[in-house]
């Protein structure tokens, strides 16, 4: 049971921060993180390596030579649906070689 404050002590707040896999990362690669609520699975064109993502907020290391391609990958076909350069990403970098 948590003991009850003091008169006149203060309740302190903690907060639990989630991070990034320890896994390390080779210069040579990027961690891609899924934004969208889907099971994902790619080959990147450049590489022909395989790499998948089960859910939204699930990250994949990413090679350099495929990143361009991931990043520039919209939802939809029409710019109500995300083929605006701004809209509906797909993928974003959370950690690695480029920032």
């Amino acid at each position: 049971m948590p003991k009850k404050p003091y008169v006149g002590e203060k309740f302190i707040k903690q907060a639990v921060v989630q991070t990034a896999p320890t896994d390390k990362i080779n210069s040579d690669e990027v961690l891609i993180e899924s934004l969208i609520e889907a099971h994902l699975t790619y080959t990147g064109r450049e590489s022909g390596k395989q790499y998948e993502w089960k859910k939204a907020g699930d990250s994949a290391k990413v090679l350099l030579e495929d990143v361009p391609e991931l990043l520039e990958k919209r939802l939809g076909g029409n710019t109500c649906c995300g083929s605006d350069p701004t809209g509906n990403k797909i993928f974003q970098i959370v950690g690695g070689g480029l920032r």
